[in-house]
């Protein structure tokens, strides 16, 4: 008779009952398992440190911070040249901007007389979602708006260029410009490599539930079986050309490596976030999602943009941005193709540690930064025709 009245109120069978027993502590098992892999990856990254293979960073002071992030303000650079907010990727460590000297964002761009900031993303709580990375982004520029009577640009890599596009959308006013380098914006049809897998995976809410902040293993697991070429064949190519190369590369190549080691857990709102309205139902480009309480879209990102693509990637197709730039108001644009690198490791990453892309590729991002300070035109800036 108990075992009956406990089953009424819970409106369940024993079955049922134990299965979800089970399914919990199965769930709590792979969290703990992935969150491990997590630690002993960085206990590994920090072999390499002691081993001499950490990254050589340009000295910096925090200025500002808030849950999930930090604000850095470099000590090199101009007052005079560009203004510069970095957005990294939220998914692994900032330093990949800074690596070394030698392949160095940061440094070049300090070198050019930018003034450069850099938005640090950190150990977030897992309630955090679009809307508070977008209102940390724009915390940022405001705070540096404040401080030198001067709108910065936005710069972002990968999802962090994802970010910087949706805050320049949701506040086109508070920067100057937007550059994004090998970063996801239109979804659909240019989902690339990441699309079946995402299609018979869990939803975004299911994996919220499961985990209150997503291990960076899992990430890497699923770019990893989404796209084999990229994220673990090319890594071995590139290790034995860098090995025939000679030494000066292989040091890079090995801090890259370091890099990847460098796990950064993801809220369980924002990857559920990133997910459902973006992958699976492609709401910005489809004037569908709500940044902060409005609705945004390409339109409003009223700003000149910068974009550089990498034709052979797959789990980042070029069209996931381009037809982003083509929807986007006929603005000055800048689009730029990456080819590749020996000694980065991960082409996804060479755009920001090559040497073609210090040598071809940030010297022209850099020149149309000032051209646009100095209101001077720049052949190669040009708006994309409209899709037809």
């Amino acid at each position: 008779m108990a075992h009956e009245r406990y089953q009424s109120r819970v409106g369940a069978t024993p079955g049922t009952v134990r299965d979800d027993v089970v399914r919990a502590f199965g769930t709590l098992a792979l969290a703990l398992f992935f969150h491990g892999l997590d630690n002993a990856r960085q206990v590994t990254g920090q072999w390499f440190d002691l081993a001499g293979l950490g990254p050589v960073q340009t000295p910096s002071t925090m200025v500002l911070d808030g849950p999930g992030w930090r604000l850095r303000r470099y000590r090199t650079g101009g007052q005079q040249g560009p203004l510069l907010l970095i957005v990294p990727a939220p998914i692994k460590r900032h330093y990949i901007w800074d690596l070394m000297p030698s392949c160095s964002v940061v440094r070049r761009a300090a070198a050019d007389g930018c003034l450069v900031y850099l938005l640090e993303w950190t150990q977030a709580p897992s309630d955090l979602g679009l809307d508070a990375y977008i209102q940390a982004i724009d915390r940022c520029a405001g705070w540096i708006a404040q401080r030198t009577a001067r709108r910065p640009h936005l710069l972002g890599h990968s999802l962090g260029g994802t970010l910087a596009a949706l805050h320049v959308a949701r506040h086109a006013s508070h920067s100057a410009s937007l550059v994004m380098v090998e970063s996801p914006l239109s979804f659909g049809r240019n989902a690339g490599a990441l699309a079946p897998l995402l299609a018979i995976g869990p939803k975004g809410a299911a994996i919220q539930a499961a985990f209150s902040n997503v291990p960076g293993t899992i990430l890497g697991l699923g770019a990893a079986l989404a796209s084999p070429k990229e994220f673990l064949w090319e890594r071995y190519a590139d290790a034995v050309a860098t090995a025939m190369a000679g030494s000066a590369l292989m040091k890079k190549h090995l801090l890259a490596i370091r890099w990847t080691l460098d796990e950064l857990p993801m809220p369980g709102k924002l990857l559920a976030q990133l997910i459902d309205q973006l992958y699976l139902d492609d709401r910005l480009m489809r004037r569908k999602l709500i940044v902060q309480g409005r609705r945004v879209a390409p339109l409003d990102v009223s700003v000149p943009i910068a974009a550089v693509v990498d034709p052979r990637s797959r789990i980042l197709p070029s069209a996931s941005t381009i037809d982003f730039l083509r929807a986007a108001p006929r603005r000055e644009q800048l689009l730029l193709h990456y080819a590749g690198d020996v000694g980065v490791a991960l082409q996804h990453v060479g755009v920001l540690i090559g040497d073609t892309a210090h040598r071809e590729i940030w010297p022209r991002i850099l020149r149309w930064l000032r051209q646009l300070e100095t209101g001077s035109s720049n052949p190669e800036a040009r708006p994309l025709p409209a899709s037809k």
